[in-house]
């Protein structure tokens, strides 16, 4: 996930660093969450003592709350797709009490990212795009390099502090 002390250094310590799918050694179950199938390399169906989540799945939902409340220790957690699915995951299993060097996160999809509006405190879909409209209060956000781990979301601020309102025009 992230990893401060091999951080680039010109690369700032709040953003996500992801890794790919690797099993731990001295796990005694793995717990692997994908967005669909398309998020996960071959090898991960080959590790011993794993459960598999897909989201594409009609119960998806109900079996992730399951695996989660049931999690023990020695439980590792694998999380993969887009950044707004691995995050919004990521706080699911901080909730159900896992910690965060027993998951893992690989942004393994092209999507959407959450941006948080520091403004109205709404987080919304947005895509790669640097500035944003706000869709809470129509305030045009540039979208820092920050990112908020708790949120599972970059930071939206006013871009053009003198016209808040006049929306994203970029």
């Amino acid at each position: 996930m992230t990893d401060r002390h091999n951080a680039a250094p010109d690369r700032l310590h709040s953003l996500p660093r992801y890794r790919q799918p690797m099993p731990r050694e001295a796990v005694t179950r793995h717990i692997v969450v994908m967005q669909s199938a398309a998020a996960c390399p071959p090898a991960v169906a080959q590790w011993q003592q794993s459960r598999v989540l897909n989201a594409e799945d009609a119960n998806f939902a109900d079996q992730l709350d399951a695996v989660l409340s049931s999690a023990r220790v020695g439980c590792h957690l694998y999380i993969l797709g887009d950044e707004a699915f691995v995050w919004g995951v990521h706080g699911q299993a901080r909730r159900a009490g896992l910690e965060d060097d027993e998951i893992d996160i690989t942004h393994s999809l092209p999507g959407p990212r959450h941006v948080y509006c520091v403004h109205c405190g709404l987080t919304q879909a947005a895509g790669p795009e640097a500035v944003v409209t706000c869709i809470g209060c129509d305030v045009a956000l540039d979208v820092r390099e920050h990112f908020s781990r708790r949120l599972g979301a970059y930071l939206g601020v006013c871009s053009n502090p003198d016209e808040p309102r006049a929306g994203a025009t970029s």
